[in-house]
C-alpha cells in the first residue's frame, strides 16, 4: 500500500480494535487483558445505538491509546482520521494527578461535546467493572459531583441513567 504519511488513511473499528490490541500488549485491566476494557467502553456506545465504523465507536477501541501508550495523536489521525483523532484526545487527560488529568479531560471535552458520550461510556465501563471492587467504586462516587458538574447537559441521556444507577446515585 505504500507510505501512509502523505495522506490520510481513515480505518474501521476491525483496524482500530487491531491496532489498539497491539498498542496495549501486556498491559492489564485488573487481572484481564487491556482489551477488556476496550470492548465494554465499544458495547456501551452500542447500546445507545451508536454503529462500530463511526468515529465514536471507533475511538472507543482507542481511547486510552494517547494516555497509556506512546501513541501520538498524530499517529491516530493519520490512520482514522481527524474526527477519530479529536475524540481520542479530547478525553485523554494531561497532568500530574488524577484530579490535573481529570479537568484538563473535561476542559477538552466541553469544546468538543461529542466526546461527553465516549467519557460516558468510558466511566460506566470503568464503574460497572468496580461493581465488586469498593475502593474503585468509592472514588468514582466521590468524583461524581465533579464529573457531573463539568460535562452537564452534554453527552447521551440515556449514558446518563446508566452512570447514575451504576453509582447509586439518583
Amino acid at each position: 500500500m505504500g507510505d501512509n504519511s502523505m495522506t490520510t488513511h481513515t480505518g474501521g473499528a476491525v483496524d482500530a480494535r487491531a491496532f489498539a490490541t497491539h498498542k496495549h500488549e501486556g498491559q492489564k485491566y485488573g487481572e484481564k487483558p487491556y482489551t477488556v476494557h476496550l470492548a465494554a467502553v465499544r458495547d456501551v456506545l452500542l447500546s445507545v445505538g451508536v454503529l462500530d465504523d463511526e468515529p465514536l465507536g471507533i475511538a472507543a477501541w482507542l481511547h486510552d491509546t494517547v494516555e497509556d501508550t506512546s501513541t501520538t495523536r498524530e499517529e491516530i489521525e493519520v490512520r482514522f482520521g481527524a474526527d477519530v483523532a479529536s475524540l481520542v484526545w479530547a478525553v485523554t487527560g494531561v497532568g500530574k494527578n488524577r484530579k490535573e488529568r481529570n479537568a484538563n479531560a473535561y476542559e477538552k471535552i466541553r469544546a468538543y461535546p461529542l466526546a461527553a458520550t465516549l467519557k460516558l461510556a468510558d466511566r460506566i465501563a470503568n464503574v460497572e467493572a468496580s461493581a465488586n471492587v469498593p475502593d474503585k467504586l468509592a472514588m468514582y462516587r466521590k468524583e461524581w459531583p465533579s464529573f457531573r458538574d463539568a460535562l452537564a447537559g452534554n453527552g447521551h441521556p440515556a449514558l446518563w441513567e446508566r452512570l447514575r444507577k451504576a453509582l447509586g446515585v439518583m
